[in-house]
């Protein structure tokens, strides 16, 4: 309840008025006047004071003219003021954004992680027999068949088919081998893979100048002579330069390297950087449930890891088979709420194929349930530029021939039983490349998104549309506050007096 001792010590110091008591109610002496303090008496204060200037204006014109005139233009721009408040809110939600792009220099850079595969998935020589007897049943179907891409791409999937059963250790030895500073994993069409700087055995590598001696440098032998007939159409190696989170993907990510030349690989850094929240969908954190590929690779959180999960998931549960060509563990995570797959989808099933035939359409359209695998909101990718010459030389031929049995005997005397002592030369080139990898320059590309109209700039264009239209500014919405405390210090005032009355008579 207000206190009547309180309500005239606070409007003396605010109007400068004196207040005694007669008659049981308040009066206020004003010099040698003496007036009842009433509502009118608080507005005249608040309209002779206010910054808000088109209350000020209409209060104090002279005149009808005048005070329709301030009226009508306080309305306009009052309307003006809604339309313009209803365009900042209305842009503010929703949400957009810009994408900052900036190089920046650096005195050392990352070194990507680098991913080599051998187009031969299977060395001829380490093939089982199982593997032959199919490689010559097809071979027989390619002879009698019109189409020899089509029969090409069954055997192949014949054997990703029977591949994916053998445990790691047998898949293993069917390729090619590679041993020190790479990680190896095996790749259902392209074999064993062999990544260099991973960070799984030491510490990731950086480069301090860009050029070819400043990277990595692999003479490969990519072994022609060890690839199966009437299967493998290219030779040479697929090379994917990714950042080391990453899963490579040679199929669809790597550059194609051909044996008898030098492949120079340029790369440019790319830092991605995007919002989630309001401004947009992606992943922040990496989400084991959406990536198979990370229990057995560990590798982190990409949008095509995810998409391909989500395809793999989508057969085990509509067709009851996974796809041979990815990953599936029955007891993991991602696949052990789901029931288990029967084996590998089998082209020769009709009713596999329809139903694999369904789900890849569903994926393909983007009907499939895969809306939650966005792109990550941090990444780093890279832009690889391929240059090529020949290698070896003519004139290194014999040098190189030399270097190669120096170390490799065996190899030499391979090649001389497959091609001829006469041959070398050919042999050489027909199966031999050099792979360059390294940093164009020591500059990186940032790409980040930012909201292109955020909350300070909101706040600076809502305050500044106030004060532009109407002449408002923080100061006059304290103006209201105060007028709006006077006047139930007033309404508290007068109940006071009446009840005072109401005692007394």
């Amino acid at each position: 309840m207000c206190r009547e001792k309180d309500i005239l010590s606070y409007t003396e110091k605010n109007y400068g008025m004196h207040y005694t008591k007669d008659c049981n109610y308040c009066n206020a002496e004003i010099g040698a006047s003496t007036k009842s303090l009433n509502f009118k008496l608080l507005l005249a204060r608040f309209m002779d004071f206010t910054t808000s200037h088109g209350i000020t204006h209409i209060y104090n014109a002279k005149g009808l003219m005048k005070k329709c005139f301030w009226g009508i233009l306080t309305m306009i721009s009052t309307v003006l003021l809604c339309l313009h408040l209803w365009s900042l809110i209305t842009g503010y939600l929703s949400y957009d954004t810009v994408t900052n792009v900036s190089l920046r220099e650096s005195r050392s850079l990352v070194f990507p992680a680098v991913t080599i595969c051998n187009n031969n998935g299977v060395q001829s020589s380490n093939m089982p027999s199982w593997m032959d007897d199919l490689v010559q049943t097809k071979f027989q179907k390619i002879l009698n068949s019109t189409s020899e891409s089509h029969s090409k791409n069954d055997l192949a999937t014949a054997i990703s088919e029977e591949t994916s059963l053998l445990n790691d250790t047998a898949k293993m030895s069917l390729g090619y081998s590679f041993k020190d500073l790479f990680w190896t994993y095996y790749h259902s069409t392209y074999g064993n893979c062999y990544t260099f700087n991973t960070g799984k055995y030491g510490p990731v590598k950086r480069s301090t100048m860009p050029g070819p001696s400043h990277g990595l440098t692999l003479v490969v032998n990519t072994g022609v002579y060890e690839y199966i007939k009437f299967l493998t159409e290219e030779a040479g190696i697929k090379v994917v330069v990714h950042d080391q989170r990453a899963m490579p993907f040679p199929n669809h990510d790597g550059l194609s390297t051909s044996p008898g030349q030098v492949n120079n690989i340029a790369v440019k850094m790319i830092n991605t950087t995007r919002l989630d929240g309001d401004y947009g969908n992606c992943t922040r954190l990496d989400s084991n449930k959406d990536n198979m590929y990370f229990y057995p690779y560990n590798v982190s959180y990409t949008q095509w890891a995810c998409l391909k999960t989500c395809y793999q998931k989508e057969l085990v549960t509509q067709c009851k088979c996974f796809d041979p060509n990815m990953p599936y563990n029955s007891e993991g995570i991602v696949f052990i709420d789901l029931d288990k797959a029967q084996g590998p989808c089998r082209l020769t099933n009709s009713t596999t194929v329809n139903c694999v035939n369904r789900v890849h359409s569903r994926f393909a359209d983007g009907t499939l349930k895969c809306s939650n695998c966005y792109q990550p909101c941090n990444e780093v990718t890279y832009d690889a530029a391929l240059s090529t010459s020949d290698f070896p030389a003519l004139s290194y031929v014999d040098s190189f021939v030399t270097v190669i049995n120096r170390s490799h005997p065996e190899l030499i005397k391979r090649l001389e039983e497959e091609y001829g002592d006469d041959q070398i030369t050919f042999a050489i080139q027909s199966n031999f490349l050099k792979i360059n990898v390294f940093h164009q320059q020591m500059t990186y590309t940032t790409y980040e998104q930012v909201p292109s109209y955020d909350a300070y700039q909101f706040a600076s264009d809502f305050g500044g549309a106030w004060g532009l239209w109407i002449g408002w500014s923080i100061l006059t919405i304290f103006e209201l506050i105060e007028f709006g405390v006077e006047l139930i210090l007033y309404s508290c005032f007068s109940s006071s007096r009446q009840r005072k009355r109401k005692d007394n008579s």
